[in-house]
């Protein structure tokens, strides 16, 4: 793992009944050279007092605060509460001062901070399901399901709200029971991602999820897992019996990009190097650009990410996705505008004028960079790669129809039957999506028919 340093250790006492759950609480707190001895456990209704002497930060972008240390680190154990339970516990007196107890810079939607909150109190659920496009009508993404063990990173990533303290589900054995479940009752999802919640390789092999989940999909018949990472800690998987069923998705960003906003991530020669590494051991890889930053020089340095990665992967494809925040400030107490394109900047800003709070129900999609400038970048991006490895797939991440109806005679692709990074239906070597099941596939059809 890491070189991983905390502050403080803590544990809540559930978690401390099962002897395998102490075990590996005991091999991570000593893979951070500190003794188990040093962990404090904890009762759920210490955790008010707790969470505010530690200065655990709410809904606020890293970047904002120069967040420069490790997260503290709390020990737990999914109890298995029922939807009704976990509701009862989210309007609970309790839940509502752990809120309160978070220190804050602005505004504190609660969003991030209370699914933290309930995976401190052992009643989070292992997975997130994402309804598209209930969850935003103007974006183009597949329907799936997210499994998750824990909340938190290490990688003190500057748009990101994860580092200030890391909770961590000791009970994976069954967690990974209750996958099965998630797998049965939804036949249609045949890939399915782990942990966009944390950076699981950043405590490998201590941990220990990695481990049994590989070897767990390995033995079943036409299921894969996907492990999400910005990591370079890949040496622990390279001797597991994969069997093809894990594919291994980096997240990618130009060499500025990935040293001045994600600190303690793998750079990106590191996570190509990498993913050599894993290719060679017979995994699939696959590779999201994003968050794409348009920094001063942005189509120098993605060239050369691309000529990099190409030089040294044939990854299965490759997808993008722009960096969004909510507002201009907001992207300027994160990022630094004097870093950014000015011609990008300038179109934010009047973008922003022009819309103020209406921004969300434009088809611009996420604001804060118009339609026009992100389309200037996927184009380069898109033409770039094309460039250099035609055969390699190149999609749209989490983008707007209006994207997708300019940029598909580009791509080889349109909003149907496009494969990508972490799609339920795409499997490995997987080319083109020809029929959809599952909960899009209405909405796939109409659309087919209507492009037809």
């Amino acid at each position: 793992m890491y070189q991983i340093r905390p502050r403080r250790l803590f544990a809540m006492d559930w978690a401390m009944a099962d002897e395998r759950n102490i075990r590996r609480m005991e091999r991570m707190v000593r893979g951070m050279g500190r003794d188990p001895s040093e962990v404090r456990v904890l009762a759920a209704e210490e955790l008010p007092d707790v969470i505010r002497e530690s200065g655990w930060i709410g809904e606020v972008r890293q970047g904002a605060y120069d967040m420069v240390r490790d997260p503290d680190f709390i020990f737990t154990a999914f109890r298995w509460v029922s939807d009704a339970e976990r509701t009862e516990i989210m309007r609970s007196d309790l839940f509502r001062r752990c809120v309160e107890a978070h220190r804050t810079y602005g505004d504190c939607k609660q969003g991030f901070t209370g699914g933290r909150i309930l995976a401190m109190l052992g009643a989070a659920p292992i997975h997130h399901y994402e309804k598209r496009p209930e969850w935003d009508p103007k974006l183009v993404c597949w329907s799936l399901y997210d499994i998750h063990s824990a909340w938190g990173c290490v990688h003190r990533c500057a748009y990101c709200q994860r580092g200030s303290v890391y909770v961590i589900n000791l009970n994976l054995e069954e967690f990974v029971e209750r996958v099965d479940q998630l797998l049965e009752q939804n036949p249609w999802q045949k890939t399915i991602r782990y942990d966009v919640e944390q950076d699981v390789l950043a405590i490998e092999p201590e941990y220990g999820a990695c481990e049994l989940l590989v070897n767990h999909f390995a033995r079943l018949d036409d299921r894969y897992l996907i492990l999400f990472s910005k990591s370079a800690n890949v040496d622990h998987l390279l001797s597991l019996d994969h069997r093809g069923h894990t594919i291994i998705l980096w997240t990618l960003c130009s060499r500025t990009v990935s040293r001045r906003y994600e600190a303690r991530t793998g750079s990106m020669e590191q996570r190509i190097e990498a993913a050599a590494k894993c290719s060679e051991a017979g995994y699939p890889v696959r590779f999201k650009c994003k968050p794409v930053i348009p920094i001063r020089g942005w189509r120098e340095e993605t060239t050369e990410m691309l000529e990099l990665l190409y030089s040294r992967v044939k990854p299965e494809n490759i997808s993008m996705e722009m960096v969004f925040f909510d507002s201009v400030a907001e992207m300027d107490a994160t990022l630094g505008l004097e870093n950014l394109d000015p011609e990008f900047v300038e179109a934010a800003r009047e973008a922003e004028a022009r819309y103020g709070d209406q921004w969300r129900h434009d088809l611009e999609g996420p604001r804060p960079f118009t339609f026009e400038v992100k389309e200037k970048v996927y184009r380069h991006l898109i033409t770039e790669s094309k460039r250099l490895s035609p055969e390699t797939p190149v999609t749209l991440c989490a983008e707007t129809q209006r994207m997708w109806d300019a940029l598909a005679p580009l791509i080889g692709y349109r909003e149907y039957d496009y494969v990508c990074n972490c799609g339920p239906l795409c499997t490995p070597g997987l080319r083109r999506i020809e029929s959809v099941s599952g909960p899009d596939a209405e909405r796939i059809a109409e659309r087919a028919a209507a492009a037809a």
